[in-house]
């Protein structure tokens, strides 16, 4: 059992002992004046986890902010990620791709099983993301801007087929997401994502074609989405966020691992070498363990693409403040939506997991050779 939490809603540090609980109890017949008026209760206010009013079971809920606290995270060790990109970045159908590769595609060959942590994960991954990608086959649209409850999944190791790390411990994934307009300020980004300080693992999406150099490279070849957020200016608001709240190691470097995800990779294609080894999938998942030989082929490509295209001030500044940085270059739909249904006419994500395994060989979760 877990001591305490961050709540995934005011990221408050929370002690267990201190939770609070209201109950849910509608029935108009009972007439709860608890639930009524949503009351926040407390231990000693409780007979045994039961309402003293109904006698109905209670919800847990962070005394703070009030946000339902999931069972899960009591008992499973957290392990928080921030996914966070720029308007327009596909990150939405990132995040939709790779919970279903997860649940659906990598599970069997790493030797873990992935559930919900709570009734607002299904309703949400359900309506937002699977049923519109997988269903109807629609380009998803941007998240709301503003403060979205996070996605919580719990990840159960199978400890007989011996395919995970060191750590054998089961863990509750947190994927935090955010608008992209929440990043085209640093206040904006103080204000909606201060999950970035708490966070396990970072991963950043970034879209090559809002890139000027890639742009004058595909202008006239592809159609190019509008110029939004510099992905530099991303970057280094990111950097500040962190450096509030984290102190740094004896290296002088932020302990959080962070994963440069170039999406959209497919739409570049034509600025690749035939020999690219962005153009194919990776080989984790057929080898089932992180392919340590794969993944340094990818970061380096990718860095060194992101080198010539703008510079060595990007790669320079994430890996002065950050003990470990790679670069990923993936593709959640594999082609471009039809323009005006947005509808995917041809389904091929690759490399979509490479990051998130990446994090988890490096935490000790998964192995790697």
């Amino acid at each position: 059992m877990q001591k305490s939490f961050i709540c995934p809603r005011c990221f408050k540090k929370i002690q267990f002992t201190e939770v609070a609980y209201i109950c849910t109890n509608t029935n108009a017949n009972v007439n709860c004046q608890n639930a009524a008026e949503r009351k926040l209760l407390y231990a000693s206010q409780t007979t045994k986890g039961k309402c003293n009013h109904c006698g109905s079971v209670l919800s847990m809920v962070c005394p703070n902010c009030q946000y339902m606290v999931p069972d899960s995270l009591r008992k499973t060790e957290s392990y928080p990620i921030a996914i966070i990109g720029a308007k327009e970045a596909g990150k939405s159908n990132y995040v939709a791709v790779l919970i279903d590769q997860l649940k659906n595609k990598i599970s069997g060959s790493f030797g873990f099983s992935m559930r919900a942590g709570d009734e607002n994960t299904i309703r949400r991954y359900g309506s937002d993301f699977r049923d519109p990608l997988f269903k109807r086959r629609v380009c998803l649209q941007g998240t709301d801007a503003g403060a979205v409850d996070p996605l919580i999944y719990i990840m159960e190791f199978d400890k007989k087929k011996k395919l995970f790390g060191k750590k054998e411990k089961d863990i509750n994934l947190t994927f935090f997401d955010t608008a992209g307009e929440n990043l085209d300020s640093k206040t904006m980004m103080e204000e909606h994502n201060r999950y970035l300080s708490y966070s396990s693992a970072i991963m950043l999406l970034l879209d090559p074609l809002q890139i000027m150099a890639v742009r004058e490279k595909l202008n006239g070849k592809i159609k190019l989405p509008d110029i939004r957020t510099d992905v530099e200016d991303i970057v280094e608001r990111v950097i500040h966020i962190v450096e509030k709240e984290r102190k740094k190691n004896k290296k002088e470097k932020f302990d959080v691992n962070v994963a440069i995800v170039f999406t959209k990779i497919d739409a570049v294609d034509i600025l690749l070498e035939p020999s690219s080894c962005l153009k194919n999938d990776s080989s984790h998942i057929s080898k089932g363990y992180f392919d340590k030989n794969d993944f340094d082929d990818e970061s380096a490509e990718m860095k060194s693409l992101v080198s010539s295209w703008l510079g060595d001030s990007l790669c320079n500044n994430l890996e002065r403040n950050f003990e470990n940085v790679g670069y990923f270059g993936v593709s959640a739909l594999g082609s471009v939506p039809e323009e005006g249904s947005n509808k995917i006419a041809k389904f091929r994500p690759f490399r979509v997991a490479d990051p998130f395994l990446w994090l988890l060989a490096l935490d000790g979760r998964i192995n790697s050779q």
